[in-house]
């Protein structure tokens, strides 16, 4: 009877030993697949911090002249008329202003978690504003900027042509690109001024120096 009684502890009937095993896999699984995913993510972070973001590499003076360019483009279109000379912001909501500026760019993917900045890396940005604009010719403008966007192979992102604040938003890409030109031209009730923005794709500085320093004694020219 006692042997009997053993020979049951230790070999427990086929259903049971099917039953351990099936708990045994699913135990199993659910410890390697979340050590696999994280191991995974792991290496793909690496990876992709090891690699560059493809920027292409372009002179910060060079980038100047293309804001600049298309600035002038949208400054044609807008329709408004008079010089407007190269000016920093002074604070003040309505004050002229025709400027560029640069920032940091960051990288996409897992990289982005890290929140770190592309070493030398920078995306120019041309500002401008003008003062003294109506209600009436800040809409006409936007309308006229949104026609003229989508004509030339922009895609308008956004456009209100109504209420206290106005605005067209656009950018262009090439196929599954991540770096996209975008510009945006508000008109704001408040002030009655005309802001525009033209943000340059992301580069990299032959220089090496990236961000704000990328730009700095560049000036744009006059608006016409």
């Amino acid at each position: 009877m006692t042997n009997e009684l053993m020979d049951d502890v230790a070999d427990p009937p086929a259903p049971l030993r099917g039953a351990l095993r099936f708990t045994f896999f699913v135990i199993l699984a659910a410890v390697a697949v979340p050590v696999l995913l994280v191991a995974g993510l792991l290496v793909t972070y690496a990876v992709e911090r090891a690699t560059g973001e493809g920027f292409p590499e372009v002179a910060p003076a060079v980038m100047a002249e293309r804001a600049a360019s298309r600035t002038q483009e949208l400054y044609d279109v807008a329709g408004l008329g008079g010089a407007l000379p190269a000016v920093r912001p002074d604070g003040g909501h309505r004050a002229a202003e025709n400027s560029i500026s640069a920032e940091v760019c960051y990288p996409d993917g897992l990289e982005s978690m890290a929140d770190e900045p592309e070493e030398g890396s920078y995306r120019l940005g041309h500002n401008w504003r003008v003062a003294g604009v109506s209600e009436q010719e800040g809409g006409a403008a936007l309308r006229r900027l949104r026609d003229h966007l989508d004509r030339t192979g922009w895609t308008v992102t956004a456009f209100r042509d109504s209420g206290d604040d106005r605005v067209v938003r656009a950018e262009r890409r090439d196929e599954a690109d991540d770096n996209p030109d975008r510009v945006v031209v508000t008109w704001w009730s408040h002030g009655e001024t005309l802001d525009g923005f033209t943000a340059m794709p992301c580069a990299y500085d032959p220089s090496g120096a990236g961000g704000e320093e990328a730009v700095e004694g560049l000036e744009p020219p006059a608006l016409r």
